[in-house]
């Protein structure tokens, strides 16, 4: 990652993230993603998935919904 590159103090680095599909696969990637949200390193920019990572996509994508209609403060200040 060049100096221009890298997140300014305070701010996490911004990602996008495509899921694959296969069960197995789906099941491995619901371990990553919930991994990824409890480090907190990272903001999500944005996802899509096929198959089984199209349903954790959405899953993913409910509950940050959820999250903003109640104001969960977690959530808006990661923005």
């Amino acid at each position: 990652m060049s100096a221009s590159a890298l997140p300014l103090p305070g701010r996490r680095p911004k990602v996008n993230l495509a899921l694959q599909g296969g069960g197995s696969h789906g099941a491995f990637t619901w371990g990553v993603l919930d991994a990824l949200l409890e480090d907190g390193r990272l903001a999500l920019d944005g996802i899509s998935g096929a198959s089984a990572g199209a349903v954790n996509a959405v899953a993913l994508a409910h509950g940050f919904a959820k999250a903003d209609d109640a104001g969960d403060p977690a959530r808006t200040a990661a923005r």
